[in-house]
């Protein structure tokens, strides 16, 4: 599914790294799950939880392991429909807010995904789900913000938060997600869990190191095809306090 920041483009090299960090059983928690794109390549050895604020978004993966059915079309009509009755099918205002919407951004700050090529974004977004879906019958999801999640002891944390200096889409949703508290956060809790932290390579704070990066792309422009250069990394607390 188009997933306004997906880890699409790099979660087979990210997954990699994660998993070879991975302890025998150690539980994994995705804190901020999204499309699910990092958790569904985790070794599934253990306990896997994730989490994401967006309510629709939770309903929608928390159907899918119920059985519950993506449709595989969606008009323009029934996704302004979808856009005014949100409450009327969680699960589907979930699958179609995203995978419906222009550049897979929550639909609130977005609208109907369309081209001349006639290309079926409804259907691109089902089939990309049901491939993510067969990998994570086993997850436990929450609903919660990051702070409210009940982590176990000694479990590997990853964090894919929203970008620094990026726009943040869906604050009707999730709120304005404020940094400087998710860090303190992160410094407080790195005695109890294995904290890393995926975000751009200028935004990395001083106290912060480097464990992991790769080149990447996104989009730009309302053609697919104009992309910006940038390189995304992994990081966590040097265990310093400043």
């Amino acid at each position: 599914m188009r997933y306004m920041g997906g880890k699409q483009r790099i979660s087979k090299p990210l997954s990699d790294f994660l998993n070879s960090q991975l302890k025998e059983n150690q539980p994994f928690v995705d804190l901020f799950c999204g499309s699910c794109n990092v958790i569904s390549k985790i070794d599934s050895n253990r306990l896997r939880i994730a989490n994401d604020k967006h309510y629709y978004l939770i309903e929608m993966w928390k159907a899918l392991q119920n059985g519950w059915e993506m449709p595989d079309t969606i008009s323009r009509e029934e996704y302004y429909y979808i856009k005014k009755n949100k409450d009327e099918n969680p699960p589907l205002t979930g699958f179609v807010g995203f995978g419906c919407s222009v550049f897979g951004r929550w639909m609130d700050d977005s609208s109907y995904a369309e081209d001349k090529s006639g290309r079926n974004y409804c259907m691109n977004a089902k089939n990309s789900n049901l491939k993510i879906l067969s990998k994570i019958q086993d997850v436990i999801f929450y609903n919660l913000d990051y702070k409210d999640v009940d982590i176990p002891k000694g479990a590997f944390v990853y964090c894919d938060i929203p970008y620094k200096n990026v726009k943040q889409y869906s604050l009707k949703e999730v709120g304005k997600f404020d940094h400087d508290e998710f860090y303190q956060w992160v410094r407080d809790n790195s005695d109890k869990y294995e904290i890393y932290i995926s975000e751009y390579k200028q935004n990395i704070p001083d106290d912060f190191e480097i464990v992991w990066e790769c080149n990447s792309k996104k989009d730009v422009s309302a053609n697919f095809s104009s992309k910006e250069n940038t390189v995304e990394v992994l990081i966590k607390w040097r265990g310093v306090r400043e």
